[in-house]
């Protein structure tokens, strides 16, 4: 039962405490990102996420089983509460769960789990409402400008193989090409703030700190996280922060602030055969950053033909906020300090 003494104390703006009290949301556990904390009804929705994740997060963890079995579990796309477990005290077993996958037709694969979807209506978890009302908002309110270019990949690939020994000694995590991304993208919109703005009715509000967020994905969409001040954290702090990010993403364990504050995204497809791709800006953000899969590409170098790694980066901004210039500026930026890394990354 809310306490609607609590929601009446609560700072919250009339449309958030209506629906607070139609759904059933205490406002006094709700972080507002309005003005001196005020709720807003977007802090409902991204509240609702949350909860969804931890309660899901919960009620994996009151089921006994083994981390083997979890993880098949979760490739296989069987639900845990519904294997019965053969282990001690009835501890679900690697092998409970392949024999209900098996029972369930899914095969222990996720291309099965995939092909048992034709035919099916699906009701959208309330996260995937939450997502597809905020992308439908940034596809039809912020009118989309694209950029691309490629990025030679060579130098920063035999950087990181040069250092990634040391560097997991010394940091304790393996340093990911995704890291230097996130640094090389703070630095360079350190020289374009207006990557860091957001669009406050007629003016633009340049959030003070940069944090870069990274697109995780998961079973029922993507959650962002972001890396605070990147671009003053050291190299090994900012993998140390993305591997923790990334892993409580994926078991539902992120703090909202976590997700929230984010002021500038990078998408990264690198892991599929995607060379490129346009990607939707999180709201209210102002810009995105979009990564293919690196690729080999002949080229004439002093009359010779040489192979080199090359990955298309592609940005994509809210043309309301930002010109084509600025855009472009910070797109030339971004490949220069990713070409040559030992001048980027010399003191980091």
């Amino acid at each position: 039962m809310v306490d609607t003494e609590q929601i009446e104390i609560a700072r919250a703006v009339p449309a958030a405490r209506w629906r607070a009290k139609q759904e059933g949301i205490d406002l006094s556990l709700v972080k507002g990102s309005g003005p001196d904390g005020v709720v807003l009804v977007k802090d409902l929705e991204s509240f609702k996420v949350t909860q969804t994740i931890q309660e899901q997060t919960l009620e994996e963890q009151r089921v006994r089983a083994s981390s083997l079995a979890r993880k098949l579990a979760e490739r296989a796309g069987v639900e845990l509460g519904a294997v019965e477990g053969t282990g001690i005290r009835g501890r679900v077993m690697m092998a409970d769960v392949e024999r209900t996958a098996e029972q369930a037709g899914l095969g222990g694969t996720a291309e099965r789990k995939q092909s048992a979807l034709f035919g099916k209506t699906i009701p959208m978890t309330q996260m995937r409402k939450v997502i597809s009302k905020r992308m439908a908002q940034s596809a039809f309110t912020a009118p989309h400008i694209y950029f691309f270019t490629d990025v030679e990949m060579d130098r920063l690939n035999l950087l990181r193989e040069e250092i990634v020994g040391e560097f997991e000694k010394r940091f304790k995590v393996r340093i990911s090409v995704n890291d230097f991304l996130i640094k090389a993208v703070a630095l360079t919109i350190a020289d374009y703030p207006l990557l860091n703005a957001t669009l406050r009715g007629e003016e633009i509000f340049v959030h003070p700190e940069i944090n870069v967020g990274l697109a995780v994905a998961m079973e029922e969409g993507l959650i962002v996280p972001a890396i605070p001040r990147a671009d003053r954290t050291g190299l090994g702090r900012i993998a140390q922060i993305r591997a923790d990010l990334v892993e409580r993403a994926r078991t539902g364990k992120l703090k909202l602030e976590e997700m929230e504050r984010g002021t500038f995204t990078i998408s990264s497809l690198a892991q599929f055969e995607i060379t490129f791709f346009t990607a939707i800006l999180n709201p209210p953000q102002s810009g995105i950053l979009s990564v293919g899969k690196t690729v080999d590409q002949l080229a004439l170098k002093d009359g010779q033909v040489i192979s080199k790694k090359v990955a298309r980066l592609g940005l994509s901004v809210d043309h309301r906020i930002i010109d084509g210039a600025v855009a472009a500026g910070f797109m030339q930026s971004l490949k220069k300090r990713l070409e040559a890394p030992g001048l980027t990354f010399m003191n980091l």
